[in-house]
């Protein structure tokens, strides 16, 4: 179940955003007997004059962008957007146990722009741990692989150098937290949710601060999609059994359920924390960004990405009747 995230990064681009304006903008003028209208300037400026039987009075009313009178008047407004130069990502995760362990490094490219994103093959890559240093060969697609047998209680440095420039980040393999159990409730429909069974993943949190991401797979595929993005902290919790249900979820009579539930550092925990937040707000962490923000990063020298390590249990459940 080791399964490679989507990655969320953006950099506002390098060029003007044309952004066409219609303004229905009108100031009432009060009603006198005879009123003599003088044409628009370029600027969609108006001048009225208004006259009585005996004194001529001018009002000029001069607005800063236009005076819309009958139709409307348009004018098209250049925003410049703040330039940035692209930024290196890089992605590693260290599972426990024998597994391949894989570096991804790549450039951000622009959010409004079509261009996809630049892989790196020229980087230098290591990991030290225990007194040992692993050089960790590029196979192609910006991807580094080498094989590792990572054990808990472990802790690593990611070593990344790229024209020059170096990059780090530090992670602790932690031991696993042990599913209790797996069940599952049957729920009447209510409001927007339909009917059907939630799924509970039950454990004893240990009595110390801990984090936790939980996924699953659904029949066979794992699921991956922007609500199956579930992460926790356990300060409500602590030191005690408890439950977390698959958020978001309702599942069917005959569904195979495979959860995975991972136990990570704090570091981790602030990335897809945060990348959930962006998930969910459409914006940057805590929202009010028009543009998606970047999650919360471990690296050294504004690298964005993250570098964790995952000790985690596993369990099974299929829903009957």
């Amino acid at each position: 179940m080791n399964q490679a995230g989507t990655s969320l990064y953006t950099m506002p681009m390098d060029e003007k955003m044309r952004i066409q304006l219609p303004l229905n903008l009108m100031k009432r003028i009060p009603r006198k007997p005879k009123q003599y209208k003088q044409p628009y300037s370029n600027g969609c400026h108006q001048l009225l004059t208004t006259s009585n039987s005996k004194n001529m009075k001018f009002t000029y009313i001069t607005l800063s962008l236009f005076l819309l009178i009958g139709t409307s008047c348009e004018k098209v407004i250049d925003i410049d957007l703040k330039d940035a130069s692209p930024e290196l990502v890089i992605e590693a995760v260290i599972y426990k146990g024998e597994n391949d362990f894989t570096v991804k490094v790549s450039r951000t490219a622009p959010y409004f722009d079509n261009t996809p994103t630049e892989k790196i093959d020229n980087a230098k890559v290591s990991l030290k741990f225990e007194g040992e240093t692993l050089d960790i060969p590029n196979v192609g697609r910006g991807e580094y692989i080498t094989f590792l047998n990572a054990k808990v209680n472990t802790a690593f440095l990611l070593e990344v150098e790229v024209d020059g420039k170096s990059y780090s980040a530090t992670t602790d393999l932690i031991e696993k937290v042990a599913i209790d159990s797996v069940y599952y409730e049957y729920q009447e429909a209510f409001g927007p949710r339909e009917a059907g069974y939630t799924v509970f993943v039950q454990f004893t949190d240990p009595a110390a601060t801990n984090f936790y991401r939980l996924t699953h797979s659904l029949n066979g595929v794992y699921q991956n999609g922007n609500n199956d993005l579930q992460v926790m902290e356990d300060s409500k919790i602590n030191g005690n059994k408890t439950h977390f249900p698959i958020r978001g979820k309702i599942f069917e009579v005959g569904d195979k359920i495979d959860v995975q539930f991972i136990h990570f550092d704090e570091a981790s925990y602030d990335y897809f924390n945060s990348l959930a937040d962006i998930i969910n707000t459409g914006g940057g962490p805590n929202g009010g960004s028009a543009a998606p923000g970047n999650p919360l990063s471990n690296w050294s020298n504004n690298a964005l990405g993250y570098f964790s390590a995952y000790s985690y249990d596993t369990a099974s459940i299929i829903i009957v009747e």
